[in-house]
């Protein structure tokens, strides 16, 4: 896998923060329609819409994708794309998976340092809102060590009835006093302790004391702190996005609402409850930590009055809790099946350069001739590789033709199977010669070719399997025999020519004869072949787009075995007066050899350019 580039992470981070804004907009759907229930169940709500941004979407179609179920064969054909891609990922020209590998764009030059200024921002920021977050701590923590354990008093003794009479007597909460003007709160995680200014003791009767110390155990019950802390970081990362502000708003706002609905239940009397919020805020400032949980957080005015008037809140039945959890499932398991429904690529590098043979002497120059390139890739004869007018491109295909099929499939690749690569690869023409002493056989020819072009173009590129349009041959037939223009030819038939040699060249007038097995030839509306297996057969046609018209891979899925011998006659497709009496391609393979072509998609061998510069001519 090849690492990304800045663009590449910025539009990875544009999909994820989009995806999480919509998250974070349904949640505040779903914590309006609540609004009747208790503020602990919204709380909850928003805490999810803020840990959604610790869990990108494409980390889940991922983990879904690396279990997938689904091999990857031929798949139903799908013209466009689904709509939780274009949605989920507007950032994105392609479908983004974390450990799948797409083409390499390049980035637009009139983008200039864009993306890297825009990173460093980010960075910055980051390091600011970090360093902001523990010097807090460490002021609040100064203010623990400083302060001094109380045993005994009044406040211990209502803070330990109320331990027991709430089942946390087995976990006592350390009370630790100070001269700081710091509202009470609970600080710490692991071994929390509740902070307490000695000044309010004297301000606070015991029912309002015995109210405060209420509202603190009910936020040590809840780990507030715990969730304070989880969104602290998700607002150090994003501390851009103004919604990660208003959600921290709306968890403070929650978490104190949630622990007076538990006071009142619990018993304390509403007008003391609420003298006990209005004289801790009238002499003592609150925290400035959010995970130091105290007692004056939020909209102070409409709390008291919440407090004062709310009766009662509506208790959550079985069907709505029951929609809730589904609703947390549905959110979590849909792109994880998104990403089982379809599974990574699966990627292969190509062999190390300097593990290739290389030629001897090499000459790269560029062609400026005008017009288009040359439909060659490259002539390879026993000595020398030669390249006349050609786009990199073209030379790929024909160099990696092999790469893609079958063992002894010798046809190039198609225009769609050379992905990536800035736009030079397909507009600027090259010659290249390189030769060698030695008579090198074609494969050993191809690989002196990617040597070359590693070195000279310092191409670096993989194989990659992509789903794309695709025909599939299959028997038309019911009972899966061939038509009547198709014939198995045996080994020993095969043997006979071959041992026989290529044939005469005809006489002019003279009709050429026949194909010898092993060959195929084919003019316009014209496709002989003297014994060959159909894989063959099926290279040939999406190999010749000039003679059958087809301009995608053909798959060969007959299950016939062996070498056959056919005759196909059809309609030329470029032909401007085609003879009436032939039928179109694909009706003519039916009637004639008895295989039908199916419009598909399946995965494609397909190789992707990771980076590639112009060579130095010579």
């Amino acid at each position: 896998m090849t690492p990304l580039s800045v663009r590449e992470f910025l539009e990875l981070a544009g999909d994820h923060l989009w995806q999480s804004t919509l998250f974070a907009a349904a949640a505040a759907l779903v914590a309006v329609a609540l609004r009747r229930y208790g503020a602990s169940l919204r709380f909850w709500v928003w805490l999810a819409a803020s840990l959604k941004f610790f869990v990108p979407f494409a980390a889940l179609v991922a983990l879904g994708g690396y279990g997938s179920w689904r091999s990857v064969e031929v798949v139903p054909y799908r013209e466009s794309p689904v709509l939780i891609e274009t949605v989920g990922q507007p950032f994105s020209d392609d479908t983004v998976a974390l450990g799948a590998t797409g083409p390499r764009r390049p980035a637009d030059p009139r983008l200039g340092r864009l993306p890297e200024a825009l990173l460093a921002v980010w960075a910055i920021g980051t390091v600011v809102f970090l360093t902001r977050s523990l010097i807090q701590w460490r002021r609040v923590q100064r203010v623990a060590h400083g302060g001094s354990l109380l045993e005994e008093g009044r406040e211990v003794r209502i803070l330990r009835r109320l331990e027991v009479s709430g089942g946390w007597s087995t976990h006592p909460l350390p009370l630790v006093a100070s001269d700081t003007s710091l509202e009470p709160g609970v600080f710490g995680i692991l071994r929390p302790k509740l902070l307490w200014p000695r000044a309010i003791s004297e301000r606070l009767t015991d029912e309002q004391l015995e109210a405060v110390l209420a509202h603190e155990l009910c936020h040590l019950r809840r780990r507030d702190n715990l969730a304070a802390v989880l969104h602290i970081a998700v607002q150090t990362v994003f501390w851009f996005h103004p919604l990660t502000w208003w959600i921290g708003a709306r968890l403070i706002d929650e978490r104190e609402r949630a622990c007076d609905e538990e006071v009142i239940r619990r018993g304390s009397e509403r007008e003391t409850y609420a003298e006990s919020i209005l004289k801790t805020c009238k002499f003592f400032v609150e925290s400035p930590l959010p995970c130091v949980s105290g007692v004056t957080g939020s909209d102070l005015k409409k709390r008291i009055e919440d407090i004062m008037t709310k009766d009662s809140v509506s208790s959550v039945g079985t069907w709505n809790k029951a929609l809730l959890t589904l609703a947390g499932v549905v959110a979590f398991i849909t792109p994880v099946a998104v990403g089982a429904l379809n599974p990574p690529a699966q990627t292969r590098e190509l062999p190390a350069p300097a593990t290739l043979p290389a030629f001897e002497a090499v000459s790269v120059r560029p062609n400026v001739s005008e017009g288009p390139g040359g439909r060659g890739g490259g002539a390879m004869r026993p000595q020398q590789y030669a390249v006349q007018n050609a786009t990199l491109k073209v030379i790929l295909r024909r160099a990696f033709g092999t790469a893609g099929n079958a063992p002894g499939n010798t046809n190039d690749l198609l225009d769609q199977q050379v992905a990536g690569g800035p736009e030079w690869v397909t507009t600027d023409k090259f010659d290249i010669t390189a030769s060698t002493t030695a008579a090198t056989d074609p494969e050993r020819m191809r690989l002196m070719v990617h040597r070359m072009l590693a070195e000279r173009f310092q191409l670096k590129a993989h194989w990659e399997k992509r789903e794309m349009p695709v025909y599939v041959m299959t028997m038309a037939r019911p009972d899966g025999r061939p038509g009547p223009g198709m014939t198995l030819k045996s080994d020993a038939e095969c043997e006979k020519d071959r041992a026989a040699g290529p044939p005469p060249m005809p006489e002019p007038g003279v009709p050429a004869p026949p194909p010898r097995c092993g060959a195929v030839q084919f003019g316009p509306g014209l496709l002989f072949a003297g014994g060959v297996p159909l894989d063959w057969f099926a290279s040939t046609l999406s190999n010749v787009p000039v003679i059958s018209g087809i301009d995608r891979p053909v798959i060969n899925r007959t299950n016939l075995k062996g070498t056959f011998a056919f005759q196909l006659k059809f309609a030329a497709p470029l032909n401007p007066n085609p003879d009436p009496d032939r039928p179109q391609l694909m009706t003519a393979m039916q009637e004639q050899l008895g295989i039908r072509l199916e419009s598909t998609r399946a995965p494609v061998d397909v190789l992707v350019i990771d980076s590639v510069a112009k060579p130095t001519p010579n």
